[in-house]
């Protein structure tokens, strides 16, 4: 069974890693590797931000295997997600991302959650559909030719 946790600072280093990953990169608007630096200035800042919402996924013997965060902008809020390359294929995104919504749900009840994925990343594209996203549209982001998916509080 896997569970999450608010983020806290000492998950920088751990944040960094999965970043930084390869095939994080590939899936990334930006695919160059970032600064440690960088990273810590972000990730601090980013916990402090109350427009963002980190979690960390561990199985219940705190054994971390990915991460979801939502940005927040007004009532439109931008959902990403990273799990650890030692537990991609295991079928954990649908479960992440569901449990992540419900919690986002339970604080923000009213938002709007956006899934921006490039259109070459198919297991993040069937992630989401299988989690409630439902398709919006076709978009570019940074000139990459991109799919936006959303999800609403079905609960409210």
């Amino acid at each position: 069974m896997i569970i999450h946790r608010l983020a806290k600072p000492t998950d920088v280093d751990l944040y960094f890693k999965w970043a930084n990953e390869d095939q994080a990169r590939k899936n990334s608007y930006s695919q160059k590797k970032i600064d440690y630096q960088t990273h810590v200035n972000w990730f601090n800042a980013s916990l402090k931000d109350e427009n963002s919402l980190m979690l960390v996924f561990e199985y219940e013997t705190g054994m971390a295997i990915g991460q979801i965060r939502f940005e927040r902008h007004n009532s439109d809020t931008i959902i990403r997600i990273s799990i650890d390359k030692d537990f991609r294929g295991r079928l954990l995104a649908k479960q992440m991302i569901m449990d992540a919504c419900e919690y986002f749900f339970s604080l923000f009840p009213g938002d709007l959650v956006r899934a921006y994925i490039r259109k070459e990343n198919m297991a993040s594209v069937r992630a989401f559909e299988h989690s409630g996203f439902t398709f919006e549209k076709e978009t570019t982001v940074n000139d990459i030719p991109s799919f936006v998916y959303t999800i609403t509080n079905t609960k409210s």
